[in-house]
């Protein structure tokens, strides 16, 4: 995790995983952005852990400011508090300009896919709930995460149905101009 990268750009980005990681590296590549890293911290388990190694890392004490996302999952309340509690048992401030982006929206439940469906065209997303629906019919069977579930199913049905979320965005798939990307983009561009 943090042990293997070197910081090499004056503002970084940490989400949580690799799916993060690819996506905001392409939005940031779309908004033709050149001063920004961003690094996974491998779950939002390991963010309290990510966040004391991270003044260890080479070249932190260079770095202006520090990005960080978590999915607010089922509370974005206790994820909040949860990120903010980190931020101040972890990391000595200092100079550090330090920002926090909720995922979805920074006030809603969800997380990283639930930003990534609200950006959806609404019929595309009607057909992967009907499937859905579908399969828990004769099977009895309901996704545990069903944004995960819609997710996967939108891109089960692009051109290449392989990609995982990160991938689909690498190659074009989501609209960086949707209003759903919107704070998003202010969250990477006021980095």
């Amino acid at each position: 995790m943090s042990k293997s990268i070197k910081i090499d750009q004056p503002k970084l980005i940490v989400g949580e995983g690799k799916e993060e990681k690819i996506l905001f590296s392409t939005l940031i590549r779309y908004l033709n952005i050149e001063d920004i890293q961003v690094e996974s911290y491998g779950g939002k388990s390991n963010l309290g852990k990510f966040l004391k190694t991270l003044p260890l890392i080479p070249g932190y004490q260079q770095l202006q400011s520090l990005g960080i996302t978590r999915d607010a999952d089922d509370s974005f309340a206790a994820a909040s508090m949860s990120v903010e509690n980190f931020i101040q048992s972890s990391l000595s401030i200092n100079n550090l300009k330090i920002t926090t982006l909720i995922l979805p929206d920074n006030g809603s439940l969800g997380m990283l896919e639930d930003l990534c469906l609200a950006s959806i065209n609404y019929e595309e997303i009607q057909c992967a709930e009907t499937f859905l629906a579908c399969i828990s019919s004769c099977s009895n069977r309901t996704p545990k995460n069903l944004a995960k579930a819609k997710i996967h199913t939108w891109l089960a049905s692009q051109v290449n149905p392989g990609q995982r979320l990160g991938e689909a965005a690498q190659s074009g798939c989501l609209d960086w101009e949707h209003p759903a990307f919107q704070q998003l983009r202010a969250f990477v561009q006021n980095l």
